[in-house]
């Protein structure tokens, strides 16, 4: 019974749980690739420098993407899109140069 509940609770959390897919380049026309990630659903994502990035594999329903520049979700936000898989190129700059992190949270700049 005991393990019957645990697989339950453990099927019931990763039905619920998703993550946004996104390509990031170190350039600011997606050109010159810089790695892949997931950003788990109201989480934050230290990535290192990026300054654009292409959502490949959609998020969680009503989340919003938003890059900021410090290497933490807590600075100036950069970008900020929904987590819709679009193939879109995505600025992530501002007046202090690229990205360093993302989050993704129901509402822009909320992590």
């Amino acid at each position: 019974m005991q393990f019957t509940t645990s697989l339950l609770a453990i099927l019931a959390s990763t039905a619920i749980t998703n993550a946004v897919v996104v390509d990031l380049f170190s350039d600011t026309d997606c050109q010159v690739p810089a790695g892949s990630r997931n950003v788990w659903d109201n989480s934050c994502a230290p990535l290192g420098g990026f300054q654009s990035f292409r959502i490949t594999g959609s998020g969680g329903s009503g989340q919003q993407l938003s890059a900021y520049s410090k290497n933490y979700c807590a600075d100036k936000v950069t970008a900020c899109v929904g987590v819709s898989a679009t193939g879109d190129c995505q600025r992530a700059t501002n007046d202090n140069g690229g990205s360093n992190a993302m989050g993704s949270s129901p509402v822009c700049g909320a992590l």
